[in-house]
């Protein structure tokens, strides 16, 4: 018999209930079925009366897959056992702020190629990236096949948008420091109190790596006697924000930097002095 509970969510009363619905045809396993967030104990009890009388007149049946949204939650729990915790994160951001909000709640079998279209469209006007998104995209309906939803992907078909290159005076301004400006900006930085920040600068500066990778880095990777830096991890971010160390596994991304003198005496006096530096 299911009983209705109270329980509290971000200091608010509500109201759930677990009914058992049937076997599992396959495993011969119990079945029950939680519903929850109702906000009065009569909210409940409409909603338990409901699903009993479905299941007595073999009406009730568990949420099928068939939405866009049904498919994108079975494959991202797949997906995140092949990839680093960071690239993880950025794909379930892209999915997020992108694709979901176009495509969540349609019928993953009414999708065709004006549906995917239309939105390859959206992203090109507004994403530099749309070609991922798009991708990002494909691989949710590539997975609906796998699971015999679909049987092709309309989103292959697409026509994609083509970049047209601005002339030289419409194009953008350029976004980055030049030799004698970045010069002007480490020399007023010298002068500043924040001696940490000054070396981070002077550091991707003169090295040329990423910042992840500065940020990773020990006094272990650091040679001063023969000027050279080793680079073979970096920080990144994971699941929740949580900040972790990510080795490199590529080989290509494993090298070793060969160093100014200038830049290596300004990390020897951080090593010395690191106790006392803020």
């Amino acid at each position: 018999m299911a009983t209705i509970q109270s329980y509290t969510k971000n200091n608010k009363k509500l109201y759930k209930f677990q009914i058992y619905i049937g076997t599992d045809p396959l495993t011969g396993k119990r079945i029950k079925t939680t519903r929850s967030g109702f906000k009065t104990k009569k909210e409940a009890q409409v909603a338990l009366l409901r699903i009993q009388l479905e299941i007595e007149r073999g009406d009730f049946r568990k949420k099928s897959i068939d939405t866009y949204n049904d498919i994108y939650e079975l494959w991202i729990e797949q997906y995140k056992n092949t990839v680093q915790e960071s690239t993880f994160v950025k794909t379930t951001g892209i999915f997020k702020n992108h694709i979901l909000p176009s495509m969540s709640n349609y019928k993953v079998d009414k999708i065709n190629v004006q549906v995917c279209q239309k939105h390859v469209n959206e992203w090109f006007n507004k994403l530099k990236k749309f070609r991922m998104v798009k991708a990002y995209a494909s691989k949710v309906l590539d997975y609906a096949i796998t699971l015999g939803v679909i049987s092709s992907n309309p989103m292959k078909l697409v026509t994609m948008p083509v970049n047209i290159e601005p002339s030289p005076e419409e194009d953008a301004e350029v976004n980055f420091y030049t030799r004698e400006e970045l010069k002007v900006f480490l020399e007023c930085f010298e002068k500043e109190s924040n001696f940490k920040a000054y070396t981070l600068f002077r550091l991707l500066a003169y090295s040329g790596m990423r910042k992840g990778e500065a940020l990773a880095l020990t006094w272990n990777d650091i040679n001063f006697k023969d000027n050279e830096i080793r680079i073979n991890k970096a920080l990144s971010h994971g699941v929740n924000n949580r900040l972790y160390i990510k080795t490199t596994k590529r080989k290509s991304s494993i090298r070793t930097i060969k160093m100014d003198k200038k830049t290596m005496d300004i990390l020897n006096e951080w090593n010395k002095n690191k106790n006392k530096i803020i």
